[in-house]
């Protein structure tokens, strides 16, 4: 085994799955309504969106939530799926497309208004796009929306620092503010999701985000997401956690949904195909990071997971996850 078990008990499995989630583009933008307001974003699953509400209020409502969600100042709302949703000041008030809003304001303009000149409400709002987001295990495991309420009309303080300065970035003219912007995007995503999973509400949690905060099992993800290069099994992986065999794969399978080797092998192959998309090992080398010794059973895993071969997959990127959109 290697080296690195020796600090097993210094591997964070949150930090450890978390690390997984790299954005790959943004577009941004600050609203400024006023009453009467409305505005619908259309469902990108290809896209994941975020809104967070800086002043005023106003209702978020979604297709597949029964009631809709009263928000104030400093709640966050995230959509890990791009899911569509209606934003509005009261239940009621017409909404136009966000298409309709980009054409109104120009879709380079640092500020987009819209409404009826009453009362304001300001919003930050932005959606991105993750690497290898088809085949991330954590992903797949987020509700439709993670939202995290305000406290007293302000973001709560792990938050507040973030959206201060990404309302500082969007719109700035200052050289390097898109990737500035990306960043802090990221780091948003990250504190939401970190947010979820820590939070007491185990009934809105599934799978990964369920199993990270399990003492045992989470650490035994951790250890496959950190190290997919050893030579892992059912048994040794419960030795690690300190569990039987036989209790550690009826644990896994309960809160993961799998068994250890499947979803191993699941996330082997997304490792595998973010080494891929980059272009910059060769396909046997990426094969023994991710813990094959013979390039033939790595191209037949890979094959049996993506549809095609490493090599057709290097060719066909784009067509893959268009495919499995």
């Amino acid at each position: 085994m290697s080296e690195r078990l020796k600090n097993i008990n210094k591997i964070d499995p949150i930090d450890a799955v978390l690390k997984t989630l790299q954005i790959k583009s943004t577009c941004y933008g600050r609203f400024e309504f006023t009453n009467p307001w409305g505005l619908e974003i259309e469902n990108h699953s290809d896209h994941a969106g975020f809104f967070a509400v800086m002043r005023g209020s106003c209702w978020l409502e979604i297709k597949s939530l029964p009631n809709p969600i009263a928000l104030s100042g400093g709640d966050l709302a995230v959509f890990p799926h791009g899911s569509g949703h209606v934003i509005r000041d009261q239940l009621g008030s017409s909404a136009i497309t966000l298409d309709v809003l980009l054409k109104k304001n120009g879709h380079d303009a640092p500020v987009f208004h819209h409404g009826g000149g009453g009362a304001l409400t300001m919003l930050i709002c932005g959606c991105f796009a993750f690497e290898m987001h088809r085949t991330n295990p954590l992903l797949s495991a987020l509700p439709e929306v993670i939202y995290v309420k305000g406290e007293d009309g302000r973001a709560v303080p792990w938050l507040e620092t973030t959206l201060q300065f990404l309302a500082g970035e969007i719109g700035s003219q200052m050289p390097g503010s898109e990737a500035v912007v990306t960043n802090l995007t990221q780091i948003l995503f990250i504190q939401a999701v970190r947010a979820h999973i820590n939070s007491n509400e185990s009934c809105n949690k599934k799978g990964l985000a369920l199993a990270l905060i399990d003492q045992q099992i989470g650490l035994a993800l951790a250890l496959m997401h950190q190290m997919p290069q050893e030579s892992w099994t059912v048994e040794s992986l419960a030795i690690q956690v300190g569990m039987s065999r036989a209790g550690f794969a009826a644990r896994f399978r309960e809160l993961v949904g799998e068994p250890p080797m499947q979803y191993l092998t699941r996330w082997r192959m997304h490792k595998a195909a973010s080494l891929i998309q980059s272009g910059a090992k060769t396909i046997s080398e990426i094969s023994t990071q991710v813990g094959y010794e013979a390039d033939a059973a790595f191209s037949k895993a890979f094959k049996r997971t993506t549809g095609f071969s490493p090599g057709e997959f290097r060719q066909n990127v784009s067509k893959f996850q268009r495919e499995k959109a």
